[in-house]
């Protein structure tokens, strides 16, 4: 929104120095005998205050920005009427409208500019020619004009602003993008020197719990053997012996995380390893018997040079997530394609779950971020380290209530260090 301000303060700015030139310029040509221009452009001066002040009163809804657009498209053609209509230079001011639409609103906004501009022009020469208004005074009469000088004249420009117009939504619209892809590369990168430090700090964290966790857990299994327990006692060991199980499993997920992998690449056929991984999901304790996976694409053809155990954790891991979300007869789909141009696999894990609320999707592959209430929040971190040290990147794609699709992309080959 600030940087959209910016952008209306500039447009402001250069709308007063463009009145500003036509001022001078028609001051120097004519001298003070066209009083409609210098209306026109004490208009100007005045809407340009006015706009100024709503800016500062933070106004800057699309109905105020199109009102001051479709303003100027108007103030244009009554100044291209005053100064020689069809002959007149101050046609170029529809481009210039549609480039500020283009800035302000949007990519769509200076196409409907462009066309707005090109039929206010068509009318003013139109009306003109047909003698429905009249000329005005100290200007040279179109009706002097051959009609195929005068329509020609008017095909060519109104194909000028329209292309224009075209042009600038085109421009628009890919700055947009880069725009959208320097913030998500600057966002990747904050959030990689944020996991670097979290990864450095859990690892000394972890180191230091450890031995003592080892200890204590030594300690209350000693005790646990000596003493004569009795129910309520026996109940309280269990839960410390159970409390300090799960703490050290946080530890070692953890270490997993931090910890640097040696790769130890192979060519493999990604199908049947994901049949594998299917697998061992279907005959896990928590696998629910009515949930269909189910593999489409070309995944059985997918040849890759990866470590096959780490890819086999992170794909157990995702089927693993997907299964939790989904319903008693829920449906996972695992989605293989080929990108040739980009030399890399895209393998979809698609559920149709509870899905992930928004704001979690930021923070979903950072330590301790987890969905579920009875999650630690490593398993997708330790997931995105692996593809990351494999040159590839996995990316989420949900709503809640309408489950989720995981995307692994992985290059062909090794990676290259």
């Amino acid at each position: 929104m600030f940087e959209k301000r910016t952008e209306l303060y500039k447009v402001t700015v250069i709308r007063f120095v463009i009145a500003t030139i036509i001022l001078v310029v028609n001051t120097s040509i004519f001298g003070l005998g066209q009083t409609p221009v210098y209306f026109l452009i004490a208009c100007i001066y005045f809407l340009t205050i006015i706009y100024s002040l709503l800016l500062l009163l933070k106004l800057s809804n699309a109905v105020f920005l199109y009102t001051q657009i479709i303003i100027d498209l108007v103030i244009a053609t009554l100044l291209i009427y005053y100064t020689g209509g069809i002959d007149s230079v101050l046609g170029l001011l529809y481009p210039l409208a549609s480039i500020a639409a283009s800035i302000v609103i949007s990519s769509r906004a200076a196409v409907i500019i462009a066309l707005l501009g090109s039929i206010f022009y068509s009318a003013m020469v139109s009306l003109e020619y047909f003698g429905i208004i009249p000329v005005p005074v100290n200007t040279t009469s179109i009706l002097l004009r051959d009609s195929n000088y005068v329509f020609t004249l008017l095909y060519f420009r109104v194909t000028v602003f329209c292309t224009i117009g075209f042009l600038s939504a085109y421009l628009a619209e890919q700055v947009k993008k880069k725009d959208r892809v320097v913030v998500s590369l600057q966002e990747r990168l904050r959030r990689e020197d944020r996991l670097s430090a979290i990864g450095k700090l859990a690892a000394n964290t972890a180191h230091e719990i450890r031995n003592p966790l080892a200890s204590i857990s030594g300690c209350v299994e000693a005790l646990k053997e000596s003493l004569n327990l009795d129910g309520h006692n026996q109940k309280l060991f269990n839960l410390i012996m159970t409390e300090t199980t799960r703490l050290n499993n946080v530890i070692n997920g953890l270490l997993e995380y931090v910890k640097p992998r040696r790769l130890q690449p192979e060519k493999i056929c990604l199908g049947e390893l994901i049949d594998e991984v299917i697998m061992l999901v279907q005959n896990s304790k928590d696998f629910k018997k009515g949930v269909l996976i189910k593999k489409e694409g070309s995944c059985d053809s997918l040849k890759i040079t990866c470590d096959a155990q780490m890819i086999k954790q992170v794909f157990f891991n995702l089927i693993v997530n997907a299964v939790e979300a989904v319903a008693e007869h829920g449906k996972i789909i695992i989605r293989g394609s080929i990108d040739r141009a980009k030399n890399e696999v895209k393998i979809d894990v698609i559920d149709d779950g509870i899905g992930v609320a928004k704001e979690l999707l930021v923070t979903l592959f950072e330590p301790f971020s987890s969905g579920k209430e009875s999650g630690v929040g490593l398993g997708l971190a330790i997931a995105s380290s692996i593809i990351k040290e494999h040159g590839g990147n996995i990316e989420v794609e949900s709503r809640l209530g309408r489950g989720a699709t995981f995307s692994v992309f992985l290059p062909l080959g090794a990676k290259r260090n």
